[in-house]
C-alpha cells in the first residue's frame, strides 16, 4: 500500500486493507475495494495544434524530475489546450491521469467529488470520533488512489490561488502534478514555472499563419490569396492563440468573407466583433476572448481594476512606468494638490501594479528597465471597461490629456536634443491620443464637435503640435506631416470659421512645406493664415506680424526679394511696436530684413561694396606697419 497511508492510518489509529473491515470505535469502516486507476481527460484537444514542442519537452522532462509544473500566462494563450496536447501525447507514460479545474468548484470540494465519481469511494467524516477537516478527507482519498506501476498524472487546471492548491496537492511522490494558471512568478520552492507566451513571430515564425489556415482547411485558399491580410489579422491579434482559433472559426463557417474585410471589422469593432466572442468553433466549451479576460478581471482589487482602465489611455507598446505614476498623480495638473481629481499614492500604484502584473495582464518588457506593456486584445478588454465606467471615465479621461498636453507645451519651434530626449517616451502617448481625437472628428462627421477624448477643445492643438515638433526637430519632416495636416482637419471641425488655432494650424503646415522646399504648397496656407489673423486681430498683434514674417521668409527663399521686403518692413515695425526693439521676436525679423537686403543687392554693388571694404581693411592694416617699420629704422641709426 502507498506510504501515506500508513501515515494516515497512524494518525487516525487505525488502518483498513481493501476488502478487510477495521473497527474505531463503535464505527466499522470497509477496506475499499481493489480499484484500477482510470485516465480522465475532459478535453479531445485542438487538432489543428501548431508549435509549443519546445513547451510539451519542458514539461515532459520536469514531470519526470517528480516536480510540481506549472504552465503559467495570460487568458487565451493556450495553457488548457498544452496541458491537454501533453496528457494525450504522453498518456502512455502514466498509469492513470485525473483533471480538476480549480476556478469551477471549491477545490477540495472538486478532489471529493471526483474520488466520490470515479471510484465510489465513500468518504469518512470522522475518524476516532473526531470530524475531518477537507484537507484530512482529501489526504485520505490520496492515500486510497488505486496502486499502478506507473505514475499517476495530475491535472489542475486554471489554479487561482496556490494556497488553495496546497491544501489539496498529494504528496507521495507516485503522483506527477501538472497545474495552468494565470499566475505569474509562482514559488519556485514550491513549483517549477513554465511561462506561455503568444504565438511570437520571432521565437516562432509562421506558427500563427500556419494556425490560421489549418483552422481554414485545406481546400480555402484566402490565407495565400491575401497573405499581407492573413498576417495582419494575426499582427492584430497580437498571436493571440485564442483569438486566432475564435477568428479561424469564424472565418470557417463563412467562406464568403475576405480577409481583408475581416481585418477591417476587427481594426472598427475591436472586442465587440463577433468573431471575438463566445462560439461553439473546435472547442464547444471554449470562451470568447471578453469573457476569458472577465474571468481575471474578477480577481482584481477595485484599485487594480481602475489602475487597468487608467493604463488603457496609454498606449500599449512601451509605457514607462514612472511616466503612469507622474501623470495619475498630478502631471500637468494645477500645483494645488487639493483639486486632484484622483487620489491615488505611489505606493497604491504599485501594489495595483503588482496585481495586474501577476495575472498576465500587464507584461514586463524584459529588454527595457522599467517598461512595460499591454497585449492589444487585453487594452481592447480594458477599453470595454473604461467604456462602462461611468462619472470615473472622465476622471481618468481628463487626467490623463491634461498631463500630455503639458508636456507636449514643453517642445519649442526648434527643439534641442536634449528637450527631444525629455519627450521621446511621452510621444507614443501623445500619437495614441492623437490617434483618438482624429478617429472621434471622423465618427462625428458633419456634426459639430464639443469636446473630444475629454481634452478641452482650446486645447487639442497642442496633442498634434507636440507630436509635429518633436519629428520636426529631427528633421523627420514625412513623419511630421499627416500630424501637421490632421491638426488643420480637427481644428476645422472644432471651430466653424475663423478661429486663432484654425490660423496657426495653417501657419505650421505652411512652415513643414516650406522647410521642405515645397513652396507652392506652402504659400496659400500662409495667405490664409495672414488673412484669418489680420481678421481675428484688430491693428497690431504679434501672431500678425509672424504671419507677415513667415510669408516674406518664403517669398525670400523663391528669389521674390521685391515681395519680401515690405512683408519683413511691416512685421519688423509691427514687433518693435508691440514687443519692443529687444524682444527675440523682434530681432529675428530685424536678421531676416538685413539678410534679405543683402541678397537683393546687384552683383555689381556688392562687388564695388566688397572692394571698397577691402581697401580700408588695407588701410588699416598697412598705416600701423609703415609708423613700425619708420620708428625701427630710426632706432636703428642712433
Amino acid at each position: 500500500m502507498p506510504e501515506d497511508s500508513g501515515k494516515f492510518a497512524e494518525k487516525i489509529g487505525a488502518f483498513a486493507a481493501p476488502g478487510a473491515q477495521v473497527n474505531i470505535g463503535t464505527q466499522i469502516i470497509n477496506g475499499q475495494k481493489q480499484l484500477t486507476p482510470t485516465k480522465s481527460i475532459p478535453y479531445r484537444g485542438s487538432v489543428h495544434f501548431v508549435g509549443r514542442e519546445t513547451e510539451l519537452t519542458m514539461l515532459h522532462e520536469g514531470l519526470q524530475r517528480k516536480d510540481y509544473v506549472a504552465i503559467a500566462g495570460m487568458g487565451g494563450v493556450g495553457k488548457t489546450e498544452l496541458a491537454t496536447q501533453y496528457a494525450k501525447r504522453y498518456q502512455e507514460y502514466y498509469g492513470g491521469i485525473t483533471w480538476f479545474n480549480d476556478r469551477e468548484t471549491n477545490l477540495a470540494a472538486e478532489v471529493l467529488e471526483v474520488f466520490r465519481l470515479q471510484f465510489s469511494f465513500e468518504i469518512p467524516q470522522e475518524l476516532g470520533g473526531t470530524l475531518l477537516s477537507l484537507k484530512e478527507q482529501v489526504a485520505w482519498c490520496w492515500s486510497r488512489y488505486p496502486n499502478s506501476n506507473l505514475p499517476i498524472l495530475i491535472v489542475f487546471d486554471d489554479v487561482t490561488d496556490l494556497d488553495n492548491l496546497r491544501q489539496v496537492v498529494p504528496q507521495d511522490n507516485r503522483f506527477r502534478v501538472l497545474i495552468t494558471t494565470r499566475l505569474r512568478h509562482l514559488d519556485p520552492n514550491f513549483i517549477q514555472e513554465i511561462s506561455l507566451d503568444v504565438l511570437s513571430p520571432q521565437k516562432e515564425p509562421g506558427k500563427a499563419l500556419e494556425l490560421l489556415k489549418r483552422l481554414l482547411g485545406v481546400t480555402d485558399r484566402r490565407v495565400e490569396n491575401e497573405p499581407e491580410a492573413a498576417t495582419a489579422i494575426c499582427e492584430c491579434l497580437e498571436y493571440l492563440p485564442l483569438g486566432i482559433e475564435l477568428v479561424g472559426g469564424y472565418l470557417l463557417g463563412d467562406p464568403n468573407i475576405s480577409l481583408n474585410i475581416m481585418f477591417g471589422r476587427l481594426q472598427e469593432y475591436k472586442l465587440a466583433e463577433s468573431a471575438l466572442q463566445d462560439r461553439e468553433t473546435l472547442n464547444s466549451t471554449q470562451l470568447g476572448v471578453k469573457a476569458a479576460f472577465a474571468l481575471t478581471w474578477s480577481e482584481l482589487d477595485p484599485l487594480a481594476q481602475q489602475l487597468g482602465i487608467f493604463l488603457s489611455l496609454f498606449s500599449p507598446t512601451l509605457i514607462l512606468w514612472d511616466l503612469v505614476i507622474w501623470v495619475a498623480i498630478g502631471g500637468g495638473e494645477a500645483e494645488n494638490q487639493e483639486e486632484r481629481q484622483l487620489t491615488w499614492s505611489e505606493n497604491e500604484l504599485n501594489a495595483a501594479k503588482k496585481q495586474l502584473y501577476g495575472r498576465n495582464l500587464l507584461q514586463l518588457v524584459e529588454e527595457r528597465a522599467g517598461y512595460y506593456k499591454i497585449h492589444a486584445l487585453v487594452r481592447w478588454f480594458l477599453q470595454a471597461q473604461l467604456a462602462d465606467a461611468g462619472e470615473m471615465k472622465s476622471v481618468l479621461e481628463t487626467t490623463f490629456a491634461s498631463a500630455m498636453i503639458a508636456k507636449a507645451q514643453i517642445l519649442p519651434y526648434s527643439a534641442t536634443s536634449e528637450q527631444i530626449e525629455s519627450i521621446k517616451d511621452i510621444v507614443p502617448h501623445l500619437e495614441d491620443l492623437g490617434n483618438r481625437l482624429i478617429a472621434e472628428r471622423k465618427e462625428a462627421k458633419q456634426a459639430q464637435i464639443i469636446s473630444l477624448a475629454s481634452v478641452p477643445s482650446d486645447e487639442v492643438i497642442w496633442i498634434f503640435v507636440g507630436i509635429k515638433r518633436f519629428y520636426e526637430g529631427q528633421t523627420l519632416y514625412q513623419l511630421a506631416e499627416p500630424w501637421g495636416e490632421e491638426c488643420l482637419n480637427v481644428c476645422q471641425s472644432l471651430f466653424a470659421g475663423d478661429h486663432p488655432d484654425v490660423a496657426t494650424s495653417l501657419n505650421n503646415l505652411a512652415f513643414l512645406y516650406n522647410n521642405q522646399g515645397r513652396y507652392s504648397e506652402a504659400e496659400p496656407l500662409y495667405t490664409k493664415a495672414l488673412a484669418m489673423r489680420k481678421r481675428l486681430f484688430a491693428g497690431d498683434h504679434p501672431n500678425v506680424a509672424t504671419s507677415l514674417n513667415n510669408l516674406a521668409l518664403l517669398y525670400n527663399n523663391q528669389g521674390r526679394y521685391s515681395e519680401a521686403e515690405p512683408l519683413y518692413t511691416k512685421a519688423l515695425a509691427m514687433c518693435q511696436r508691440v514687443l519692443g526693439v529687444n524682444h527675440p521676436s523682434t530681432v529675428t525679423v530685424q536678421e531676416n530684413l538685413a539678410i534679405l537686403q543683402r541678397q537683393s543687392t546687384p552683383p555689381a554693388i556688392r562687388k564695388r561694396r566688397l572692394a571698397q571694404f577691402v581697401q580700408i581693411l588695407r588701410a588699416i592694416l598697412i598705416l600701423p606697419f609703415s609708423l613700425l617699420w619708420r620708428l625701427a629704422k630710426k632706432l636703428i641709426r642712433n
